[in-house]
């Protein structure tokens, strides 16, 4: 049976007893999964430069405390978000066989509960108010929460589409509505309805986003099937949704605590997280969503694939972030303007805590398509211990740069954890995963480094960016023939990915081709 294409409206049902990703030849699969890849960082690379766009552009027509009031209904709003919206989602993802009772179940079940977010945001705007004595806290939170009456359905819908091989249109729509909603935004900001214009882009995004993927959902064929009890449904996106909420509420409490400093301390350190975290999610969602439904089908238990898999997350984590941290003073002061020079100097702790976080969540995906769902549990409980611990130590001192090298112990924590984990279970060897990881930490390093180093040298922002790119550039290319060191390479030539070098006979001419088998 020949595997389904891409862009087929169901997947071929596999052979009895056999789930349908293990039908596809090994280098197959592989080409498969780097094609939904490839088309995710695509629109994460348009995303990124889309999102610090609009941040530079709002970052000039709202000020600094505005920004922190933003960040503080942002972060409660998405308290909520994860009760809402997380687990239908990655119900889906790591369903073994997704069928139209399961689909329209899931639907159902994340508008109800997004509607119920939705009320529970516009009841505790006041105390937000109170709390953090914000008067514009209380009523962003309020239009905010304008998106749960949409994402929680457009997530389970995305989600559904992603497991049918629908990837290019999703990742096409989820442009449209980033665009659709930062463009909105930007307008009221121009009319002079600041800073509540901020609050209006994810709204936006999110309708635009339901829209578009319930009609493609509905173009699906999808196969029928028992209806699922919803009882079994909500148990099990409500273990994913706490889980995930306790995860937000650690990684999120930084910023809450930089808003107890003031109103400015939360607007530079948001600025900087933002900085960070728009990467961070996109490429650690580019990688579980490409990798969580192949995993899942036959439950993580092939330790090449798991390896290989970590070991990708390894040198987008550690390289990519390198040159993040080199990077990213300089574009940030270029990209905010004067007066946040605070928020820039925070930027390479916040890479490094970055990198450990995407490790740590593509880890999450792998527990999660084992159905290992303690050591998820272990991993979220070392990595609390550790930030709790950790920002009860440097909260008494006041100090934001100490508050952003907090953010490093709770990934570190949780990674460590799972490797141990994983180690005890026979899930991956753990010496050649380090060993892999130690490579891509010492390619890091020395880009951001010469990054650094480049950026240093100039006197204004834009002339220390076009430096220190010119400085990782040089490096880069002396680096090209030492590439086969890396454990990525290694990966992808043994899946077939790279293309493969023309043989050459001594006179120049190359060597004949075989006959086509007809």
């Amino acid at each position: 049976m020949s595997p389904p294409s891409e862009d087929s409206a169901v997947p071929a049902a596999p052979p009895a007893g056999r789930p349908a990703a293990a039908a596809r030849p090994p280098g197959s699969r592989a080409r498969h999964a780097l094609h939904g890849l490839l088309w995710n960082y695509a629109g994460s690379a348009a995303t990124i430069v889309l999102q610090l766009g609009y941040t530079a552009c709002t970052s000039r027509m709202v000020p600094p405390a505005a920004f922190g009031a933003f960040a503080t209904a942002a972060a409660v709003a998405g308290v909520l978000g994860y009760f809402s919206n997380s687990g239908v989602a990655t119900c889906l993802l790591t369903a073994e066989r997704l069928t139209a009772p399961l689909t329209s179940t899931a639907l159902r079940i994340g508008a109800v509960s997004g509607a119920l977010c939705f009320l529970a945001a516009q009841a505790v705007a006041f105390a937000v108010t109170a709390l953090w004595d914000m008067p514009e806290a209380g009523p962003m939170l309020r239009l905010v929460s304008f998106q749960f009456l949409t994402l929680p359905a457009a997530l389970a819908a995305v989600a559904a589409l992603r497991s049918c091989g629908r990837t290019p249109q999703v990742v096409r729509l989820e442009l449209v509505g980033h665009t659709t909603g930062a463009a909105a935004s930007l307008g009221l900001l121009a009319a002079g309805w600041a800073p509540m214009g901020l609050a209006v882009s994810a709204p936006t995004s999110s309708a635009v986003l339901l829209a578009g993927a319930l009609w493609l959902l509905r173009r699906q064929d999808l196969p029928s099937g028992p209806r699922p009890k919803v009882r079994g449904l909500v148990d099990a996106s409500g273990f994913f949704s706490g889980y995930s909420l306790a995860q937000y509420v650690f990684n999120s409490a930084p910023l809450w605590l930089a808003g107890r400093l003031g109103a400015g301390a939360a607007g530079h350190y948001s600025r900087a997280s933002l900085f960070t975290g728009i990467p961070l999610t996109v490429l650690t969602q580019g990688i579980s969503l490409t990798a969580t439904p192949v995993l899942a089908a036959d439950r993580g238990r092939s330790r090449q694939a798991v390896t290989d898999v970590l070991c990708l997350a390894s040198a987008i984590a550690f390289v990519g972030f390198g040159t993040v941290a080199g990077l990213g003073p300089a574009a940030l002061n270029l990209l905010l303007g004067p007066g946040w020079g605070t928020a820039a100097a925070l930027v390479p702790l916040l890479a490094v805590a970055a990198a450990l976080s995407l490790l740590t969540s593509v880890g999450d995906s792998v527990n999660q398509a084992r159905d290992d769902r303690r050591s998820l549990l272990v991993t979220q409980g070392w990595a609390a211990a550790a930030i709790a611990v950790t920002l009860a130590a440097v909260v008494p001192r006041h100090s934001l740069t100490l508050l952003a090298a907090a953010t490093v112990t709770g990934p570190l924590a949780g990674h460590a954890a799972q490797l141990l984990r994983w180690r005890a279970h026979g899930v991956v060897a753990l010496a050649p995963l380090l060993r892999v990881h130690a490579a891509h930490v010492a390619a890091g390093a020395v880009l951001a480094l010469a990054a650094r180093w480049g950026a240093s040298a100039g006197d204004t922002p834009v002339h220390g960016l076009l430096l220190g790119a010119a400085a990782t550039l040089a490096v880069l290319v002396c680096a090209l023939p030492f590439r086969a060191r890396l454990p990525l390479y290694a990966v992808a030539e043994r899946h077939g990915l790279l293309p493969r070098p023309s043989t050459w006979s001594l006179r120049g001419q190359s060597a004949p081709r075989p006959a086509r088998q007809q």
